[in-house]
């Protein structure tokens, strides 16, 4: 069946608007003044895509105001704290990926549980992860890139958006599989990393595929492989998966909708978010067509809601890969271990 908007709108209509039985009252589902859309990077990467394609649709859907907030700073958790504290009045929500869960074993002061601090409420898109180099960069596939890590340890620099998010633990992992060494710089956001990619001040970026399809388009980016459990993506049908190059592995981004703690019932009530089909307005499901993961169909990649009870489940999936990447990390790696120093956050 064709892919349309119509499922993701109808499950979070279902989560913010719940249609009552007969002897319910209806909902006061907030409409008095825009609802907040927080995320917790700078405009240009993925997260700053998937959220303001939402937050347009939904607006076109409920005749309601959504407004995207971007709160970048402290590795995520100033946009975190931001909505864990707000009122649970369905006013302040929170759009995020993984770095949400992956984070917390490397931020002991943090002060939240992000199973406990948050009502998740929906997962909306899955996206594989692109590794990417710059056009110029030698190495032309991922033995190449990781022959190179290895012959000169710590020479190469990998960025991501912070320590701690999905990004950099992700490349941990991978370099431990790969028995290689890069250095991590850390960004505010994917964005002014993928920017420095294409100026050739990183050699590696993972990033999801919005963010790179762009300038694999123009010509100064190149794809080494995708980190997904299923086959190739139509979007970049040249690209291997990280199993087709040797290394069994596979990372993904999710994107999912959180409210604080406590959030009413009656905006978010149980069992929403199962979605449904359908046709659906145009205006972006293009974009998610060709990246987005179907659930159901792990080598066809389709945008698709989840219920909150998995946006739940992957947050504390998500907690797992985090502390697994820190033992990596804490592991002795000479001479480029955990505790040596990267440049500077930009």
């Amino acid at each position: 069946m064709p892919l349309g908007w119509t499922a993701p709108l109808l499950a979070l209509l279902a989560l913010l608007w719940p249609v009552p039985g007969p002897a319910q009252t209806p909902p006061a589902w907030p409409t008095e003044r825009p609802v907040r859309l927080i995320i917790a990077w700078p405009p240009g990467g993925t997260t700053d895509f998937v959220t303001r394609l939402y937050a347009r649709q939904l607006g076109e859907a409920l005749g309601q105001s959504f407004v995207v907030e971007n709160r970048p700073g402290g590795g995520g958790s100033i946009a975190w704290r931001a909505v864990a504290g707000a009122r649970p009045d369905g006013y302040t929500l929170l759009l995020s990926e993984n770095s949400i869960a992956t984070a917390v074993p490397l931020m002991p002061d943090l002060g939240l549980d992000m199973r406990r601090d948050f009502t998740p409420l929906a997962l909306l898109v899955d996206y594989p992860s692109v590794l990417a180099v710059p056009a110029a960069f030698p190495a032309r596939n991922l033995a190449e890139l990781l022959a190179q890590a290895r012959s000169r340890p710590g020479e190469l620099n990998f960025g991501s958006m912070g320590n701690g998010s999905s990004p950099h633990l992700y490349m941990e992992v991978l370099q431990d599989l790969a028995q290689s060494r890069m250095t991590h710089v850390p960004y505010r956001g994917m964005g002014p990393a993928f920017n420095d990619l294409i100026a050739g001040r990183l050699q590696v970026v993972v990033a999801a595929p919005p963010t790179v399809l762009g300038a694999v388009r123009g010509g100064t980016v190149r794809v080494l492989a995708i980190g997904t459990a299923g086959g190739r993506i139509p979007a970049l049908p040249d690209a291997p998966t990280l199993r087709e190059s040797g290394i069994d592995f596979a990372y993904s981004y999710w994107y999912g909708l959180f409210g604080p703690k406590g959030l009413d019932p009656a905006i978010a009530p149980p069992g929403a978010g199962r979605g449904a089909g359908g046709e659906c307005p145009a205006g972006g499901a293009g974009a998610l067509r060709r990246t987005g993961r179907r659930a159901d169909r792990p080598g066809r990649r389709r945008a698709r809601p989840r219920a909150g009870g998995r946006a739940g489940t992957l947050v504390g999936a998500g907690a797992g890969e985090g502390h697994h990447a820190l033992k990596v990390m804490g592991e002795a790696r000479q001479p480029h271990g955990a505790g040596a120093p990267v440049p500077p956050r930009r």
